[in-house]
Protein backbone atom coordinates (compact mmCIF):
# COMPACT_ATOMS: atom_id res chain seq x y z
CA UNK A 1 0.00 0.00 0.00
CA UNK A 2 3.13 2.33 0.59
CA UNK A 3 4.03 1.37 -2.38
CA UNK A 4 0.91 2.18 -4.55
CA UNK A 5 0.88 5.50 -2.50
CA UNK A 6 4.38 6.51 -3.25
CA UNK A 7 3.82 5.93 -6.47
CA UNK A 8 0.51 8.11 -7.10
CA UNK A 9 2.32 10.86 -5.35
CA UNK A 10 5.60 10.40 -7.92
CA UNK A 11 3.03 10.66 -10.91
CA UNK A 12 1.48 14.13 -9.23
CA UNK A 13 4.86 15.57 -8.99
CA UNK A 14 5.24 15.03 -12.28
CA UNK A 15 1.96 16.44 -13.42
CA UNK A 16 2.63 20.23 -11.70
CA UNK A 17 6.17 20.01 -12.97
CA UNK A 18 8.11 19.22 -10.19
CA UNK A 19 9.24 15.71 -10.95
CA UNK A 20 10.12 13.51 -14.21
CA UNK A 21 8.70 11.03 -15.75
CA UNK A 22 7.74 8.16 -13.34
CA UNK A 23 9.50 4.59 -13.52
CA UNK A 24 7.03 2.02 -15.74
CA UNK A 25 6.26 0.16 -12.29
CA UNK A 26 4.46 3.93 -11.31
CA UNK A 27 2.80 3.40 -14.61
CA UNK A 28 1.59 0.02 -14.18
CA UNK A 29 0.13 1.24 -10.57
CA UNK A 30 -1.28 4.37 -12.21
CA UNK A 31 -3.35 1.96 -14.94
CA UNK A 32 -4.54 -0.03 -12.11
CA UNK A 33 -6.22 2.57 -10.44
CA UNK A 34 -7.67 4.35 -13.31
CA UNK A 35 -9.27 0.68 -14.51
CA UNK A 36 -10.65 0.48 -10.83
CA UNK A 37 -12.03 4.02 -10.59
CA UNK A 38 -13.61 3.21 -14.16
CA UNK A 39 -15.33 -0.06 -12.57
CA UNK A 40 -16.69 2.09 -10.18
CA UNK A 41 -18.01 4.66 -12.15
CA UNK A 42 -19.97 1.85 -13.98
CA UNK A 43 -21.33 0.05 -11.78
CA UNK A 44 -23.03 3.40 -9.80
CA UNK A 45 -24.36 4.50 -12.97
CA UNK A 46 -25.76 0.81 -13.77
CA UNK A 47 -27.27 0.87 -10.14
CA UNK A 48 -28.88 4.21 -10.74
CA UNK A 49 -30.51 3.45 -13.96
CA UNK A 50 -32.30 -0.35 -12.76
CA UNK A 51 -32.98 -0.16 -8.96
CA UNK A 52 -35.77 -2.59 -9.81
CA UNK A 53 -32.86 -4.95 -10.17
CA UNK A 54 -31.52 -4.80 -6.70
CA UNK A 55 -34.96 -4.54 -5.40
CA UNK A 56 -35.76 -7.86 -6.65
CA UNK A 57 -32.32 -9.73 -5.65
CA UNK A 58 -32.93 -8.87 -2.06
CA UNK A 59 -35.42 -10.85 0.13
CA UNK A 60 -38.66 -9.60 -0.40
CA UNK A 61 -39.79 -6.32 1.85
CA UNK A 62 -43.49 -4.46 1.31
CA UNK A 63 -42.90 -1.81 2.72
CA UNK A 64 -40.07 -0.54 -0.66
CA UNK A 65 -41.25 -2.97 -3.59
CA UNK A 66 -42.33 -0.62 -6.46
CA UNK A 67 -45.52 -2.60 -7.66
CA UNK A 68 -48.54 -4.25 -6.27
CA UNK A 69 -50.10 -7.17 -7.38
CA UNK A 70 -53.56 -8.28 -6.64
CA UNK A 71 -54.62 -11.94 -8.03
CA UNK A 72 -58.12 -13.25 -7.32
CA UNK A 73 -58.13 -17.06 -5.41
CA UNK A 74 -55.90 -19.58 -6.76
CA UNK A 75 -58.87 -21.42 -7.19
CA UNK A 76 -60.32 -19.44 -9.62
CA UNK A 77 -57.57 -20.26 -12.06
CA UNK A 78 -56.52 -23.94 -10.56
CA UNK A 79 -53.41 -25.06 -10.84
CA UNK A 80 -51.93 -23.42 -13.83
CA UNK A 81 -52.43 -19.64 -12.16
CA UNK A 82 -50.68 -16.82 -13.97
CA UNK A 83 -47.01 -17.75 -14.84
CA UNK A 84 -44.92 -14.61 -15.67
CA UNK A 85 -44.60 -11.08 -14.18
CA UNK A 86 -43.61 -7.29 -14.78
CA UNK A 87 -39.66 -6.89 -14.52
CA UNK A 88 -40.63 -4.35 -11.13
CA UNK A 89 -42.90 -7.36 -9.69
CA UNK A 90 -42.49 -9.31 -7.23
CA UNK A 91 -43.74 -13.05 -6.25
CA UNK A 92 -44.26 -11.85 -2.29
CA UNK A 93 -47.41 -9.14 -3.43
CA UNK A 94 -49.75 -11.89 -5.02
CA UNK A 95 -52.22 -13.61 -2.21
CA UNK A 96 -50.76 -16.57 -0.56
CA UNK A 97 -51.57 -19.86 -2.37
CA UNK A 98 -53.77 -22.46 -1.36
CA UNK A 99 -53.60 -26.32 -2.65
CA UNK A 100 -55.73 -25.10 -5.40
CA UNK A 101 -53.01 -23.78 -7.13
CA UNK A 102 -49.81 -21.81 -6.89
CA UNK A 103 -50.90 -18.44 -7.11
CA UNK A 104 -48.62 -16.10 -9.27
CA UNK A 105 -44.93 -17.21 -9.56
CA UNK A 106 -43.07 -14.01 -10.19
CA UNK A 107 -39.60 -14.18 -12.69
CA UNK A 108 -36.82 -11.54 -13.39
CA UNK A 109 -36.24 -10.60 -16.73
CA UNK A 110 -37.53 -8.40 -19.18
CA UNK A 111 -40.64 -10.06 -20.75
CA UNK A 112 -43.20 -8.75 -18.26
CA UNK A 113 -46.22 -11.25 -18.27
CA UNK A 114 -46.51 -13.78 -20.90
CA UNK A 115 -48.17 -16.75 -18.66
CA UNK A 116 -51.56 -17.86 -19.82
CA UNK A 117 -54.54 -18.56 -17.46
CA UNK A 118 -55.50 -22.08 -17.18
CA UNK A 119 -58.16 -24.12 -15.92
CA UNK A 120 -57.97 -26.84 -13.05
CA UNK A 121 -60.76 -26.05 -11.03
CA UNK A 122 -64.03 -24.32 -10.16
CA UNK A 123 -64.62 -20.75 -10.51
CA UNK A 124 -65.29 -18.82 -7.48
CA UNK A 125 -65.13 -14.63 -6.57
CA UNK A 126 -61.99 -13.77 -5.71
CA UNK A 127 -60.97 -13.09 -2.11
CA UNK A 128 -62.05 -9.54 -0.52
CA UNK A 129 -58.84 -8.34 0.32
CA UNK A 130 -57.62 -5.13 0.13
CA UNK A 131 -54.20 -4.58 -0.64
CA UNK A 132 -52.07 -1.90 0.29
CA UNK A 133 -48.60 -1.17 -0.79
CA UNK A 134 -45.88 1.80 -1.00
CA UNK A 135 -44.17 2.53 -4.56
CA UNK A 136 -41.99 5.30 -5.44
CA UNK A 137 -43.30 7.11 -2.00
CA UNK A 138 -47.43 6.83 -3.06
CA UNK A 139 -49.41 4.69 -1.43
CA UNK A 140 -51.44 2.45 -3.93
CA UNK A 141 -55.01 0.48 -2.68
CA UNK A 142 -56.50 -2.52 -4.75
CA UNK A 143 -59.47 -4.37 -4.30
CA UNK A 144 -60.24 -7.16 -6.11
CA UNK A 145 -63.99 -6.94 -6.44
CA UNK A 146 -65.98 -6.58 -8.76
CA UNK A 147 -63.02 -7.88 -11.15
CA UNK A 148 -58.96 -9.04 -10.26
CA UNK A 149 -56.61 -5.96 -11.67
CA UNK A 150 -52.83 -6.46 -12.10
CA UNK A 151 -51.08 -3.32 -12.07
CA UNK A 152 -47.43 -1.81 -12.05
CA UNK A 153 -46.20 1.69 -11.37
CA UNK A 154 -42.68 3.27 -13.24
CA UNK A 155 -40.17 3.73 -10.27
CA UNK A 156 -39.16 7.10 -10.19
CA UNK A 157 -35.66 8.14 -12.10
CA UNK A 158 -36.74 5.08 -14.30
CA UNK A 159 -37.89 7.35 -17.54
CA UNK A 160 -35.91 4.62 -19.66
CA UNK A 161 -36.77 1.25 -18.10
CA UNK A 162 -39.15 -0.80 -20.31
CA UNK A 163 -43.08 0.41 -20.01
CA UNK A 164 -45.02 -1.84 -17.48
CA UNK A 165 -47.31 -4.01 -17.86
CA UNK A 166 -51.38 -3.50 -17.01
CA UNK A 167 -53.54 -6.31 -17.48
CA UNK A 168 -56.98 -5.60 -18.48
CA UNK A 169 -59.74 -6.19 -15.84
CA UNK A 170 -60.85 -9.45 -15.37
CA UNK A 171 -64.49 -9.55 -15.68
CA UNK A 172 -67.31 -12.49 -16.18
CA UNK A 173 -65.49 -15.81 -17.02
CA UNK A 174 -61.70 -15.14 -18.33
CA UNK A 175 -61.40 -15.63 -21.97
CA UNK A 176 -59.02 -18.17 -21.66
CA UNK A 177 -61.85 -20.14 -19.57
CA UNK A 178 -64.05 -20.14 -22.66
CA UNK A 179 -62.83 -23.63 -24.31
CA UNK A 180 -63.49 -25.22 -20.22
CA UNK A 181 -66.48 -27.39 -19.21
CA UNK A 182 -67.97 -25.60 -16.75
CA UNK A 183 -71.58 -27.33 -17.48
CA UNK A 184 -71.92 -29.05 -14.24
CA UNK A 185 -70.70 -25.90 -12.25
CA UNK A 186 -73.01 -23.42 -13.57
CA UNK A 187 -76.66 -22.53 -12.38
CA UNK A 188 -79.56 -24.04 -14.67
CA UNK A 189 -82.31 -21.37 -15.41
CA UNK A 190 -85.66 -22.09 -15.84
CA UNK A 191 -85.38 -21.71 -19.49
CA UNK A 192 -82.96 -24.58 -20.11
CA UNK A 193 -85.75 -27.09 -18.57
CA UNK A 194 -88.33 -28.74 -20.41
CA UNK A 195 -92.60 -27.42 -19.86
CA UNK A 196 -94.46 -29.63 -18.04
CA UNK A 197 -97.70 -29.46 -20.25
CA UNK A 198 -100.62 -27.76 -18.58
CA UNK A 199 -103.61 -29.61 -17.43
CA UNK A 200 -106.04 -30.57 -20.11
CA UNK A 201 -109.75 -29.53 -20.14
CA UNK A 202 -112.59 -32.21 -19.99
CA UNK A 203 -115.34 -31.20 -22.20
CA UNK A 204 -117.89 -33.56 -21.42
CA UNK A 205 -119.37 -36.93 -19.99
CA UNK A 206 -122.20 -38.85 -21.93
CA UNK A 207 -123.61 -41.74 -20.27
CA UNK A 208 -124.25 -44.78 -22.13
CA UNK A 209 -124.80 -48.24 -21.41
CA UNK A 210 -123.02 -49.58 -18.66
CA UNK A 211 -120.47 -46.75 -19.60
CA UNK A 212 -119.36 -43.43 -19.76
CA UNK A 213 -117.78 -41.64 -22.81
CA UNK A 214 -115.67 -38.52 -21.74
CA UNK A 215 -113.92 -35.95 -24.08
CA UNK A 216 -111.49 -33.39 -23.43
CA UNK A 217 -108.91 -30.81 -25.11
CA UNK A 218 -105.25 -30.51 -25.19
CA UNK A 219 -103.33 -28.41 -22.84
CA UNK A 220 -103.18 -25.15 -23.70
CA UNK A 221 -99.31 -24.95 -23.05
CA UNK A 222 -96.69 -27.47 -23.92
CA UNK A 223 -93.91 -25.75 -24.77
CA UNK A 224 -90.89 -27.72 -26.95
CA UNK A 225 -92.77 -30.82 -25.40
CA UNK A 226 -94.42 -33.68 -27.02
CA UNK A 227 -97.32 -35.19 -25.65
CA UNK A 228 -97.18 -39.14 -25.86
CA UNK A 229 -100.92 -39.66 -24.28
CA UNK A 230 -103.34 -39.54 -21.67
CA UNK A 231 -104.39 -41.27 -18.15
CA UNK A 232 -107.97 -41.27 -17.29
CA UNK A 233 -108.85 -41.53 -13.68
CA UNK A 234 -111.78 -42.44 -12.27
CA UNK A 235 -113.59 -42.70 -9.07
CA UNK A 236 -117.21 -42.91 -7.32
CA UNK A 237 -116.76 -40.10 -4.96
CA UNK A 238 -116.04 -36.02 -6.04
CA UNK A 239 -112.24 -36.17 -5.76
CA UNK A 240 -112.30 -39.98 -5.00
CA UNK A 241 -110.22 -40.67 -8.39
CA UNK A 242 -107.98 -43.67 -8.24
CA UNK A 243 -104.69 -43.13 -8.04
CA UNK A 244 -104.11 -45.89 -11.59
CA UNK A 245 -105.26 -44.95 -14.41
CA UNK A 246 -108.64 -46.70 -15.67
CA UNK A 247 -107.01 -47.27 -19.24
CA UNK A 248 -103.95 -49.65 -17.31
CA UNK A 249 -100.56 -49.05 -18.91
CA UNK A 250 -101.37 -48.14 -22.57
CA UNK A 251 -101.95 -44.03 -22.85
CA UNK A 252 -105.13 -42.68 -24.40
CA UNK A 253 -104.09 -41.55 -27.88
CA UNK A 254 -106.82 -40.08 -28.66
CA UNK A 255 -108.95 -36.83 -26.64
CA UNK A 256 -112.17 -39.40 -25.86
CA UNK A 257 -112.61 -42.16 -23.68
CA UNK A 258 -114.91 -45.19 -23.03
CA UNK A 259 -115.09 -46.36 -19.77
CA UNK A 260 -117.36 -49.30 -19.79
CA UNK A 261 -118.45 -52.40 -17.65
CA UNK A 262 -119.40 -49.49 -15.06
CA UNK A 263 -122.12 -50.23 -12.62
CA UNK A 264 -125.95 -48.68 -13.42
CA UNK A 265 -126.58 -46.68 -10.86
CA UNK A 266 -123.57 -44.46 -8.75
CA UNK A 267 -122.39 -42.02 -10.46
CA UNK A 268 -118.55 -41.68 -11.60
CA UNK A 269 -116.16 -39.14 -11.08
CA UNK A 270 -113.34 -38.51 -13.79
CA UNK A 271 -110.24 -36.41 -14.35
CA UNK A 272 -107.29 -37.11 -17.07
CA UNK A 273 -103.59 -36.18 -16.72
CA UNK A 274 -101.55 -35.03 -20.05
CA UNK A 275 -97.68 -37.44 -20.20
CA UNK A 276 -94.71 -35.79 -22.00
CA UNK A 277 -91.97 -38.40 -21.95
CA UNK A 278 -89.99 -35.27 -21.84
CA UNK A 279 -91.21 -33.28 -20.01
CA UNK A 280 -93.51 -35.37 -17.36
CA UNK A 281 -96.94 -35.47 -16.05
CA UNK A 282 -99.56 -32.35 -16.18
CA UNK A 283 -101.73 -31.12 -13.57
CA UNK A 284 -104.64 -33.24 -13.23
CA UNK A 285 -107.39 -31.44 -15.22
CA UNK A 286 -111.15 -30.53 -14.12
CA UNK A 287 -113.15 -32.96 -12.72
CA UNK A 288 -116.73 -34.53 -14.86
CA UNK A 289 -119.05 -36.92 -13.73
CA UNK A 290 -121.74 -39.01 -15.37
CA UNK A 291 -124.12 -41.87 -14.13
CA UNK A 292 -124.06 -44.93 -16.73
CA UNK A 293 -127.51 -45.64 -17.61
CA UNK A 294 -128.95 -49.35 -18.46
CA UNK A 295 -130.05 -48.31 -22.43
CA UNK A 296 -127.90 -47.04 -24.85
CA UNK A 297 -128.11 -43.42 -26.40
CA UNK A 298 -129.56 -43.84 -29.68
CA UNK A 299 -127.72 -41.95 -32.65
CA UNK A 300 -130.81 -41.48 -34.72
CA UNK A 301 -134.72 -42.25 -34.38
CA UNK A 302 -134.16 -45.78 -33.14
CA UNK A 303 -134.64 -45.42 -29.11
CA UNK A 304 -134.31 -48.91 -27.51
CA UNK A 305 -131.71 -51.68 -28.49
CA UNK A 306 -131.25 -52.31 -32.66
CA UNK A 307 -131.13 -55.94 -33.03
CA UNK A 308 -130.43 -56.18 -37.22
CA UNK A 309 -129.54 -54.66 -40.57
CA UNK A 310 -130.84 -55.60 -44.00
CA UNK A 311 -129.56 -53.67 -47.21
CA UNK A 312 -131.26 -53.88 -50.91
CA UNK A 313 -129.42 -55.55 -53.52
CA UNK A 314 -127.92 -52.66 -55.29
CA UNK A 315 -126.10 -52.02 -52.13
CA UNK A 316 -127.26 -48.34 -52.33
CA UNK A 317 -129.66 -48.65 -49.15
CA UNK A 318 -129.86 -50.14 -45.80
CA UNK A 319 -132.49 -50.69 -42.91
CA UNK A 320 -132.26 -51.21 -39.55
CA UNK A 321 -134.71 -52.15 -36.86
CA UNK A 322 -134.72 -52.13 -32.95
CA UNK A 323 -136.25 -54.68 -30.52
CA UNK A 324 -139.43 -52.57 -30.33
CA UNK A 325 -139.95 -53.58 -34.16
CA UNK A 326 -139.54 -49.97 -35.11
CA UNK A 327 -137.74 -49.63 -38.82
CA UNK A 328 -135.28 -47.04 -39.65
CA UNK A 329 -134.74 -46.87 -43.57
CA UNK A 330 -131.39 -45.14 -45.06
CA UNK A 331 -130.17 -43.89 -48.45
CA UNK A 332 -132.62 -45.07 -51.29
CA UNK A 333 -133.91 -48.42 -48.96
CA UNK A 334 -138.16 -46.88 -48.88
CA UNK A 335 -139.59 -47.57 -45.72
CA UNK A 336 -142.49 -50.26 -46.05
CA UNK A 337 -143.58 -50.04 -42.27
CA UNK A 338 -142.80 -51.01 -38.85
CA UNK A 339 -144.35 -52.54 -35.80
CA UNK A 340 -144.08 -49.02 -34.12
CA UNK A 341 -147.87 -49.45 -33.04
CA UNK A 342 -148.34 -53.16 -32.76
CA UNK A 343 -148.03 -54.68 -29.05
CA UNK A 344 -145.45 -57.83 -29.32
CA UNK A 345 -145.90 -61.11 -27.41
CA UNK A 346 -142.15 -61.05 -27.68
CA UNK A 347 -139.17 -58.79 -28.65
CA UNK A 348 -137.71 -58.89 -32.19
CA UNK A 349 -134.27 -60.41 -33.11
CA UNK A 350 -133.73 -59.35 -36.58
CA UNK A 351 -134.68 -58.25 -39.90
CA UNK A 352 -133.98 -59.59 -43.65
CA UNK A 353 -134.63 -57.93 -46.81
CA UNK A 354 -136.67 -59.81 -49.65
CA UNK A 355 -134.60 -60.76 -53.09
CA UNK A 356 -135.44 -57.50 -54.94
CA UNK A 357 -135.19 -55.14 -51.96
CA UNK A 358 -138.85 -53.84 -52.06
CA UNK A 359 -140.18 -55.43 -48.80
CA UNK A 360 -138.48 -57.17 -45.65
CA UNK A 361 -139.39 -60.13 -42.57
CA UNK A 362 -138.61 -59.05 -39.19
CA UNK A 363 -138.77 -61.98 -36.43
CA UNK A 364 -139.44 -61.97 -32.95
CA UNK A 365 -137.92 -63.98 -30.32
CA UNK A 366 -140.52 -66.58 -29.75
CA UNK A 367 -140.71 -67.29 -33.63
CA UNK A 368 -143.30 -64.78 -34.72
CA UNK A 369 -142.50 -63.31 -38.19
CA UNK A 370 -144.13 -59.79 -39.66
CA UNK A 371 -144.00 -59.23 -43.42
CA UNK A 372 -143.52 -55.67 -44.69
CA UNK A 373 -143.59 -54.87 -48.48
CA UNK A 374 -143.62 -57.90 -51.11
CA UNK A 375 -142.48 -60.10 -48.51
CA UNK A 376 -144.85 -63.02 -48.11
CA UNK A 377 -145.80 -64.83 -44.88
CA UNK A 378 -144.97 -68.48 -45.14
CA UNK A 379 -145.39 -69.48 -41.56
CA UNK A 380 -143.76 -68.99 -38.25
CA UNK A 381 -143.43 -70.66 -34.92
CA UNK A 382 -145.25 -68.17 -32.92
CA UNK A 383 -147.28 -69.50 -30.89
CA UNK A 384 -145.54 -72.81 -30.58
CA UNK A 385 -143.45 -74.13 -27.19
CA UNK A 386 -139.69 -73.23 -28.50
CA UNK A 387 -136.52 -74.96 -26.43
CA UNK A 388 -134.63 -72.21 -26.92
CA UNK A 389 -135.46 -68.25 -27.98
CA UNK A 390 -135.40 -67.82 -31.89
CA UNK A 391 -132.22 -65.85 -32.95
CA UNK A 392 -133.24 -65.11 -37.02
CA UNK A 393 -134.09 -65.40 -39.69
CA UNK A 394 -132.74 -65.86 -43.68
CA UNK A 395 -134.71 -66.10 -46.66
CA UNK A 396 -133.83 -68.23 -49.41
CA UNK A 397 -132.53 -67.30 -52.29
CA UNK A 398 -135.79 -66.56 -54.96
CA UNK A 399 -137.67 -65.18 -51.44
CA UNK A 400 -140.37 -67.40 -51.54
CA UNK A 401 -139.63 -69.23 -48.44
CA UNK A 402 -137.14 -68.85 -45.28
CA UNK A 403 -135.61 -70.57 -42.12
CA UNK A 404 -135.74 -69.94 -38.42
CA UNK A 405 -132.90 -70.92 -36.23
CA UNK A 406 -133.26 -71.20 -32.72
CA UNK A 407 -130.34 -70.07 -29.44
CA UNK A 408 -130.18 -74.26 -29.20
CA UNK A 409 -128.93 -74.93 -32.88
CA UNK A 410 -132.66 -75.98 -34.10
CA UNK A 411 -133.81 -75.05 -37.54
CA UNK A 412 -137.19 -74.42 -38.90
CA UNK A 413 -138.16 -74.33 -42.56
CA UNK A 414 -140.82 -72.47 -44.07
CA UNK A 415 -142.04 -71.92 -47.91
CA UNK A 416 -139.22 -73.38 -50.65
CA UNK A 417 -137.20 -73.80 -47.88
CA UNK A 418 -135.27 -76.96 -47.33
CA UNK A 419 -134.70 -78.76 -43.68
CA UNK A 420 -130.94 -79.75 -44.20
CA UNK A 421 -130.27 -80.89 -40.52
CA UNK A 422 -129.84 -78.88 -37.57
CA UNK A 423 -127.41 -78.64 -34.41
CA UNK A 424 -130.37 -78.71 -32.12
CA UNK A 425 -129.33 -82.39 -30.92
CA UNK A 426 -125.72 -81.45 -30.33
CA UNK A 427 -123.93 -80.65 -27.21
CA UNK A 428 -123.29 -76.98 -27.80
CA UNK A 429 -120.09 -75.15 -25.95
CA UNK A 430 -122.16 -71.95 -26.49
CA UNK A 431 -125.38 -70.34 -27.81
CA UNK A 432 -126.25 -70.31 -31.71
CA UNK A 433 -126.37 -66.88 -33.07
CA UNK A 434 -127.14 -66.58 -36.63
CA UNK A 435 -127.89 -69.15 -39.49
CA UNK A 436 -126.56 -68.13 -43.69
CA UNK A 437 -127.97 -69.72 -46.73
CA UNK A 438 -125.39 -70.57 -49.62
CA UNK A 439 -125.89 -69.55 -53.08
CA UNK A 440 -128.17 -72.33 -54.40
CA UNK A 441 -130.49 -72.16 -51.35
CA UNK A 442 -129.82 -76.03 -50.43
CA UNK A 443 -127.53 -75.75 -47.42
CA UNK A 444 -127.11 -73.29 -44.99
CA UNK A 445 -124.37 -72.76 -42.23
CA UNK A 446 -125.07 -71.96 -38.47
CA UNK A 447 -122.72 -69.87 -35.91
CA UNK A 448 -122.85 -70.00 -32.20
CA UNK A 449 -121.37 -67.20 -29.80
CA UNK A 450 -118.04 -68.92 -29.34
CA UNK A 451 -117.30 -68.69 -33.57
CA UNK A 452 -117.93 -72.51 -34.05
CA UNK A 453 -119.69 -72.95 -37.47
CA UNK A 454 -121.71 -76.10 -38.69
CA UNK A 455 -122.52 -76.81 -41.84
CA UNK A 456 -125.52 -78.32 -43.53
CA UNK A 457 -126.84 -79.50 -47.10
CA UNK A 458 -124.50 -78.08 -49.62
CA UNK A 459 -122.68 -75.69 -47.30
CA UNK A 460 -118.87 -76.31 -46.85
CA UNK A 461 -117.17 -75.90 -44.39
CA UNK A 462 -114.69 -73.21 -44.75
CA UNK A 463 -113.59 -72.67 -41.55
CA UNK A 464 -114.64 -70.97 -37.74
CA UNK A 465 -113.31 -68.66 -34.84
CA UNK A 466 -114.35 -71.77 -32.95
CA UNK A 467 -111.59 -72.79 -30.40
CA UNK A 468 -109.84 -69.65 -30.74
CA UNK A 469 -109.72 -67.14 -27.78
CA UNK A 470 -112.16 -64.40 -28.71
CA UNK A 471 -111.93 -60.49 -27.02
CA UNK A 472 -115.70 -60.73 -27.15
CA UNK A 473 -118.72 -63.37 -28.35
CA UNK A 474 -119.74 -63.78 -32.11
CA UNK A 475 -123.24 -61.74 -32.60
CA UNK A 476 -124.01 -62.61 -36.01
CA UNK A 477 -123.07 -64.06 -39.74
CA UNK A 478 -123.30 -63.14 -43.28
CA UNK A 479 -123.01 -64.85 -46.47
CA UNK A 480 -120.28 -63.21 -49.37
CA UNK A 481 -121.68 -62.58 -52.98
CA UNK A 482 -121.05 -65.67 -54.18
CA UNK A 483 -122.89 -68.00 -51.61
CA UNK A 484 -119.72 -69.83 -50.72
CA UNK A 485 -117.83 -68.04 -47.88
CA UNK A 486 -119.19 -66.29 -45.05
CA UNK A 487 -118.10 -63.66 -42.41
CA UNK A 488 -118.10 -63.56 -38.47
CA UNK A 489 -118.69 -60.39 -36.68
CA UNK A 490 -117.90 -59.87 -32.80
CA UNK A 491 -120.15 -57.64 -30.56
CA UNK A 492 -116.68 -55.75 -30.27
CA UNK A 493 -117.00 -54.87 -33.61
CA UNK A 494 -114.43 -58.03 -34.66
CA UNK A 495 -115.07 -59.35 -38.39
CA UNK A 496 -113.38 -62.85 -39.14
CA UNK A 497 -113.44 -64.23 -42.90
CA UNK A 498 -113.73 -67.53 -44.04
CA UNK A 499 -113.82 -68.89 -47.95
CA UNK A 500 -114.01 -66.74 -50.75
CA UNK A 501 -115.19 -64.18 -48.18
CA UNK A 502 -112.77 -60.81 -47.94
CA UNK A 503 -111.84 -59.20 -45.80
CA UNK A 504 -112.66 -55.10 -45.21
CA UNK A 505 -111.74 -54.04 -41.62
CA UNK A 506 -112.99 -53.89 -38.62
CA UNK A 507 -114.01 -51.79 -35.69
CA UNK A 508 -112.55 -54.58 -33.28
CA UNK A 509 -109.74 -51.95 -32.34
CA UNK A 510 -112.44 -49.13 -31.38
CA UNK A 511 -113.84 -47.83 -28.05
CA UNK A 512 -116.89 -47.98 -29.59
CA UNK A 513 -120.24 -46.48 -27.44
CA UNK A 514 -122.39 -49.33 -27.90
CA UNK A 515 -121.87 -53.71 -28.78
CA UNK A 516 -122.14 -54.54 -32.15
CA UNK A 517 -125.68 -56.22 -33.03
CA UNK A 518 -125.48 -57.20 -36.66
CA UNK A 519 -123.73 -57.47 -40.14
CA UNK A 520 -125.44 -57.09 -43.64
CA UNK A 521 -123.32 -57.88 -46.89
CA UNK A 522 -123.35 -54.84 -50.02
CA UNK A 523 -124.15 -57.39 -52.71
CA UNK A 524 -122.88 -54.66 -55.31
CA UNK A 525 -119.81 -54.25 -54.04
CA UNK A 526 -118.56 -57.37 -52.15
CA UNK A 527 -118.25 -55.11 -48.45
CA UNK A 528 -120.23 -54.73 -45.30
CA UNK A 529 -121.85 -52.72 -42.96
CA UNK A 530 -121.93 -53.54 -38.89
CA UNK A 531 -124.33 -51.93 -37.17
CA UNK A 532 -124.10 -50.64 -33.15
CA UNK A 533 -127.22 -51.71 -30.34
CA UNK A 534 -127.10 -47.78 -30.19
CA UNK A 535 -128.12 -47.58 -34.05
CA UNK A 536 -124.46 -46.69 -35.25
CA UNK A 537 -122.87 -48.09 -38.75
CA UNK A 538 -120.04 -48.67 -39.91
CA UNK A 539 -119.17 -49.40 -43.04
CA UNK A 540 -116.19 -51.40 -44.71
CA UNK A 541 -116.20 -51.64 -48.22
CA UNK A 542 -119.15 -50.15 -48.82
CA UNK A 543 -120.70 -46.58 -48.39
CA UNK A 544 -122.56 -45.09 -45.57
CA UNK A 545 -125.86 -44.01 -46.09
CA UNK A 546 -126.54 -42.87 -42.88
CA UNK A 547 -127.35 -44.05 -39.18
CA UNK A 548 -130.19 -44.68 -36.89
Amino acid sequence: MKGWIEGLQHWWRWLVGESTVPNKRSGLMLAGTVLVVLLLVFGLLAALRSPARSAQAAPADKSTTSSSLVIPDSNLFGSAGMTGSPNSGSASDALPATSGGTGASGSTGSSGATGSLGVDGKVKKAHDHLHEHHAGGAKTAHSPAPSATTTTTRPAGADNAPAPLVAAPLTGVPSALADADLATDLPVTPSDLPVTPSAPVVTSAVAGHDSVRISWSAPGTIGDSTIDGYNVYVGTTPSGESATPVNGGSLVAGRSYLASRLTVGPTYYFTVRAVAADAGVSPVSNEVSAAPTATYQPVGSLTGQVVGIASNPQGTGYWTANALGDVSNQGAAANYGSLSAVRLNAPITGIAPTPDGKGYWEVATDGGVFTFGDAHFYGSMGGTPLNAPVVGLTPTPDGKGYWEVAADGGVFAFGDAGFYGSAGAEALNAPVVALGSTGSGKGYWEVAADGGVFSFGDAKFAGSMGGQKLEAPVVGMAVDPTGDGYYEVASDGGVFSFGTALYRGSAGTMHLNAPIGGISVDQATGGYWLVGWDGGIFGYGAPFHGAG
